[in-house]
């Protein structure tokens, strides 16, 4: 820092008024006869007065003597480094202290000086490397940490390119096998009846869906990781006729699973993307069913709420599935992020919650998710009936 800029404040924690004032008078001679980094010295004489300067959280540097009438040792220098550990911290000590210093700066002291050996300027360059160092060992770990979130973020990319790439292989080689099936009957004069024919080609239609709405998903993630906004194509839907359907057609895909509906008798008429919202219903159907292994009944709930002066449109899917671990439930909304329970033994690829709110927010609409761990799961998804 320039001469004349302000000072950093310096804590000197030392006992002795001796010591003390000599530490003063070198520094400040030392400051005289060199430009750069300035410093005020904050003086005190017990460690519980430090550690109250300490939380004001504008101290550069600690100047810290180990023998203290309220701490002794290096219990002194572990209650400083607990309370600001991002502060570097110079150890001054006696002869007889030497030793101690030294283990003190093992344990991550950036320096220590043995009292009446130390001149002002040997004490001001101190001060200045010891401020030095510890900003690098910050921008060092930040660095490794940028890292390693980074190395992270490949594996999970790798991780769900893997899984995308088998969540479309299997259903193209499914939808090969019907068509290659149906036209060797038809080669062989075999054709099948109408009943088997409606099931193979529902079945196609049903997988192409399926497919369809992965590519969906990865064409809106990249759109938003591209900073681009979602483009809404808004009409009059009909809630309770989507939730109807969209049911309907998950149900085909499951024997183990009954998916009930609890609608309005009434329309529940808003301005939305009718594609973009049957894609939230059928992602969180399809975890409902992906996560209850066991099968069991899953619930769709569709009603009116007033709340705030709006008019809302709330959907919930409930599921008595594995449910998702407390320390979670935060993130399960993240992108890549898939919960504790299920990354390792359930495929998927992270990216189905994280398009499903972003689909929801984007209609001015909130998602919320409540589940217990063993018992299943809820989410709500409240969406207002006018445009914001």
């Amino acid at each position: 820092m320039p001469l004349g800029s302000m000072p950093l404040k310096a804590l000197l924690i030392e006992d002795n008024p001796a010591d003390a004032d000599l530490i003063h008078e070198a520094l400040d001679e030392a400051m005289a006869a060199l430009e750069g980094t300035r410093f005020e010295v904050l003086h005190v004489r017990r460690l519980a007065e430090a550690e109250a300067l300490l939380a004001g959280g504008d101290i550069a540097v600690v100047l810290l003597d180990l023998s203290l009438p309220d701490s002794q040792g290096l219990d002194t220098f572990a209650r400083i480094r607990e309370r600001a550990p991002d502060i570097p911290i110079v150890v001054l000590s006696g002869l007889q202290d030497e030793m101690m210093a030294v283990r003190a700066v093992r344990e991550g002291a950036q320096d220590y000086l043995v009292k009446g050996q130390v001149d002002g300027l040997v004490l001001l360059r101190s001060l200045r490397y010891a401020i030095a160092r510890a900003h690098a060992e910050t921008e060092r770990v930040r660095l490794l940490r940028q890292r390693t979130e980074a190395e992270a973020a490949l594996r999970a990319r790798d991780e769900v390119l893997a899984t995308i790439s088998h969540d479309l292989k299997n259903p193209l080689a499914s939808i090969k096998a019907s068509a290659q099936l149906l036209q060797r009957r038809m080669t062989n004069g075999q054709p099948p009846d109408p009943a088997q024919l409606t099931e193979r080609l529902g079945f196609i239609a049903r997988t192409a869906t399926q497919m369809a709405r992965l590519l969906d998903d990865l064409v809106d993630t990249a759109r938003l990781e591209a900073g681009r906004d979602l483009a809404l194509q808004l009409a009059p839907i009909d809630l309770v006729d989507l939730v109807t359907r969209v049911v309907a057609d998950l149900q085909s895909t499951s024997e183990q699973h009954v998916l009930r509906t609890e609608v309005p008798a009434q329309a529940v008429v808003g301005e939305w993307d009718a594609a973009r919202l049957e894609r939230v219903l059928a992602n969180l159907l399809a975890n409902a069913i992906k996560y209850s292994p066991s099968g069991g009944q899953i619930v769709v709930r569709l009603r009116h709420e007033a709340a705030d002066d709006t008019a809302w449109a709330v959907l919930e899917v409930r599921d008595e599935g594995i449910g998702i671990p407390p320390h979670d439930l935060p993130h399960i909304f993240e992108r890549f992020y898939r919960a504790s329970n299920v990354v390792e033994a359930i495929p998927g690829t992270g990216l189905g919650l994280f398009v499903v709110r972003q689909i929801v927010v984007h209609h001015g609409g909130t998602i919320t998710v409540e589940s217990e761990s063993g018992r299943g799961t809820t989410f709500t998804v409240r969406l207002p009936l006018a445009r914001p």
